[in-house]
């Protein structure tokens, strides 16, 4: 979306300035307004083209928000969610808003609704953020890692993505890499700029402040993973220290330097009065939409038996059951297996997705949670309508676009997105589902041909291929490497 950045007026704008893409039906709307709250490396329109006009066909009011940096400091987004809930309140007049946050957008939400606490999550942001103002009504987290992700440090071959700064889209695990060998250490590559750590450019610099430890092993140490496992470097990576490649300052250090903001966020607590909802992903079959990638996955098909990886991972309790048209889709690298060292929506473990330390800290709670068996990016589009659109695109496609209709299956049958309006309902007859099926059918036609959201007013995937899916592709090179 070229515009997205354009509409910013700088190729350069402050972290503090941010667009607000307001909904095609607001001077219509009636009802609390909602804001819509991307993940890193994403912005408001695109990740919430299915949900904000469905907010908008039932008449609310619905605001999208894009960040300026989309792997920025959480403190200063927290500080942007702010005011944009003011503007919001500005434009509207209401007194509380709702708020919908996807993956690391939602611990920048997060923050904000804890700074009440603001001390407790560190003095400079007590001396200088803006306290919670009491105008949040209802908080959905979809996809959001209150317990952290480890994602860069446990799939070590996701640095080999990351060595150049300028076209670095995640940060990479390791701060130096040693073509030629850790042995000839005077041949280095600086990765500073963009690592996890602050010196250098600091190109990421949210990333560390959503980093903490999880409990699952490590790929590298479990054998059976097949090619999963070859993860270069990958205890020294995590740990720290010189491995073959690459020196790693570890997690522990990322952590810290990033002020270990998830266990402080787990101990400060949002305001208990938000109404917060949780929405967990259980499925780590991703999407893989790049061509050129498809083509390498497609040759790497041939290399991982994945109907006997699937049968050993839920072996080993790790719960990934695709069908045969799935099964085909990975073969043809038109599906990518994310994360698979525990159950996940393929990039945050439910573990983190659904840890509730944050809400409960200070005497909240989780007003629903739901599981859905939908993937990290699909949490925000599964539908009953996008299922339609996909078992269409499977009628019109070949036997290699079976696959789309298995993923209209699972969209219809999670429909996340009619969950979220649910749970943001200003009624109970809302609640409920509102209306009859006929006037759905209705809706959801009506929802195709409309627009979601005007462009901003004046001015999370961290991108890239999926974890695992990457360190496959990785492994299989470093092995024709090594023939």
């Amino acid at each position: 979306m070229p515009w997205i950045a354009t509409s910013f007026g700088t190729a350069r704008p402050s972290s503090s300035t941010f667009l607000l893409h307001v909904g095609l039906g607001e001077g219509s709307a009636s009802g609390t307004p909602v804001l819509l709250i991307p993940g890193a490396g994403d912005n408001g329109p695109r990740a919430y083209s299915t949900l904000a006009p469905a907010l908008d066909l039932a008449g609310r009011p619905v605001y999208a928000l894009t960040f300026a940096h989309p792997h920025g400091d959480v403190f200063l987004q927290a500080e942007v969610v702010a005011d944009a809930l003011a503007a919001i309140e500005a434009r509207t007049g209401a007194p509380q808003v709702d708020v919908v946050a996807h993956s690391k957008g939602g611990i920048a939400a997060a923050v904000y609704a804890a700074s009440g606490e603001a001390d407790a999550l560190g003095s400079r942001y007590g001396a200088h953020g803006t306290h919670y103002r009491g105008d949040i009504r209802k908080l959905v987290l979809a996809g959001v890692p209150m317990g952290g992700i480890d994602t860069s440090y446990r799939w070590s071959g996701l640095s080999f993505t990351g060595l150049d700064a300028d076209t670095a889209v995640s940060p990479p695990a390791w701060s130096t890499y040693y073509p030629s060998g850790s042995g000839a250490w005077w041949l280095a590559v600086d990765l500073s700029d963009q690592d996890f750590l602050s010196d250098g450019r600091d190109l990421f610099p949210g990333q560390r402040q959503v980093l903490a430890r999880q409990p699952a092993p490590l790929p590298g140490s479990r054998p059976w993973l097949g090619l999963y496992a070859a993860q270069q470097d990958w205890y020294t990576t995590y740990e720290g220290g010189f491995g073959f490649v690459s020196w790693s300052d570890g997690i522990d250090a990322a952590i810290a330097d990033g002020g270990d903001l998830v266990e402080r966020l787990a101990s400060a607590g949002i305001d208990p009065d938000i109404e917060v909802y949780q929405l967990v992903g259980r499925s780590p079959l991703l999407v893989n939409g790049d061509e050129a990638m498809i083509a390498q996955f497609d040759v790497l098909g041939a290399l991982v038996d994945y109907d006997g990886l699937a049968h050993d991972l839920r072996d080993h309790g790790i719960d990934v059951h695709p069908d045969a048209a799935e099964l085909q889709g990975l073969e043809d690298g038109k599906l990518v297996l994310g994360e698979i060292s525990a159950d996940s929506d393929g990039v945050v473990f439910a573990t983190s997705a659904g840890d509730d330390r944050a809400i409960t800290a200070r005497g909240g709670r989780v007003v629903e949670r739901y599981d859905a068996d939908i993937a990290h990016l699909d949490l925000l589009y599964a539908s009953p309508l996008a299922a339609q659109q996909l078992y269409a695109a499977a009628d019109a496609g070949g036997p290699g676009d079976a696959w789309l209709r298995s993923l209209g299956a699972r969209y219809e049958q999670a429909d996340s997105v009619g969950w979220i309006v649910g749970a943001l309902a200003d009624d109970t007859a809302e609640r409920s589902g509102g209306g009859s099926g006929d006037d759905r059918d209705d809706a959801a036609r009506d929802l195709g041909e409309k627009g979601a959201l005007a462009p901003g007013l004046g001015g999370c995937d961290t991108g890239g291929a999926p974890a695992s899916g990457l360190a496959l592709l990785l492994g299989a090179a470093l092995l024709r490497r090594r023939r």
